[in-house]
């Protein structure tokens, strides 16, 4: 039995008016509950056909977001090795005691996160152990330490980008789709980008800042939110596109006059396409273009790998290009049936 169907089941008789207001109010909430982009994508389709008398084919199902696995991703970093009697003269440091942690059987088994905070640490204390021990020979081994730890840091960086779990989940899963509303998380999970492209280099950071901005990238999914959408709303518009380049010029216009037929339909253009499915559009393209210069630079990283590099491409430029040339071309049909019309190119009823 269905919530409205159950609402009046239950109300006596003579509270039937309130009963009924009750019902429309349900519905009405439950209607802007479910709604999203596939529901108004697929409500224009079947509006634009209705009108024209047709059936529109339904669009291929959009294909998963295919992350690469994370173990053709992983880089494996050569182990780092301290002798005992070294291992004691650096007691008088802090590092001896960063080191010691890093061999406990939790230290071994750390997480990417864990594993890039522990060696940014580690390469400020190298420097600073360096600078307090008198011992020449010693001195300069820790300085060796440090240009070969050095060295090892890109890699670390690397494995924390393609392999977290936090950031295999938002670039690679996603079960919302974007909408009109307002998304509090999306300005922090763009700053949550750019701040782990800026600790590839940078120090000054904690492992609790690093969490915090891993969590909030796993919490709103935005890159593949982002990418999921552009691949319903370009199947969409493929789709119907393709059905209406033979459709729409076969509209009749007689003496450059709008029939009532093509009236109609630049109401349901107006009322799903511009007022629903391209404000949606605007978003992403915002969201695309203020995750970009990230996406560019981890493009041609020379840290990161080719499956993890060829998959960010395939999103940000190849089927983004896609997406757009789907929009400009579902639009053109239009405007060159509105023309072809002398209709105006303005919502209904503001003429």
């Amino acid at each position: 039995m269905s919530m409205a169907a159950e609402v009046l089941r239950l109300m006596p008789v003579r509270n039937a008016k309130k009963c009924i207001l009750l019902t429309v109010v349900i519905l009405l909430l439950c209607s802007c509950t479910n709604a999203d982009i596939r529901d108004d994508l697929q409500e224009y389709q079947q509006r634009v056909a209705r009108v024209l008398e047709i059936t529109l084919p339904d669009p291929a199902p959009p294909t998963a977001l295919a992350y690469p696995d994370a173990q053709s991703m992983f880089t494996a970093v050569e182990s780092f090795n301290v002798n005992l009697r070294e291992f004691y003269r650096l007691q008088e440091c802090e590092l001896g005691t960063l080191v010691a942690q890093r061999n406990t059987a939790l230290g071994k088994t750390a997480h990417p996160s864990q594993r890039y905070a522990y060696e940014v640490t580690l390469l400020e204390q190298l420097q600073q152990c360096s600078d307090s021990i008198e011992d020449p020979a010693l001195k300069q081994k820790l300085l060796d330490w440090r240009q070969a730890k050095q060295s090892q840091r890109s890699a670390f960086w690397a494995n924390l980008i393609q392999t977290s779990q936090e950031t295999r989940a938002a670039f690679g899963r996603s079960t919302m789709l974007l909408t009109t509303e307002a998304d509090s998380d999306a300005g922090a999970a763009i700053s949550a980008l750019g701040f782990l492209n800026k600790i590839k280099s940078e120090q000054g950071f904690s492992l609790s800042e690093l969490e915090r901005e891993l969590k909030v990238l796993d919490s709103s999914r935005l890159p593949a939110k982002v990418w999921r959408t552009q691949r319903y709303i370009t199947g969409y518009l493929e789709t119907m596109s393709e059905s209406l380049t033979t459709r729409l010029p076969e509209l009749s216009c007689p003496a450059g006059k709008a029939s009532e037929q093509v009236e109609i339909l630049r109401n349901v253009f107006y009322l799903f396409f511009i007022e629903k499915i391209q404000p949606v559009g605007s978003k992403l393209n915002q969201y695309h273009y203020q995750m970009m210069p990230v996406w560019e630079q981890w493009i041609n990283s020379d840290a990161l790998s080719q499956p993890f590099k060829i998959y960010i491409q395939k999103q940000t430029q190849v089927e983004f290009a896609r997406y757009q040339q789907a929009i400009r071309q579902h639009v053109t049909l239009w405007q060159t049936l509105f023309a072809r019309c002398n209709l105006s190119p303005t919502a209904p009823g503001s003429n």
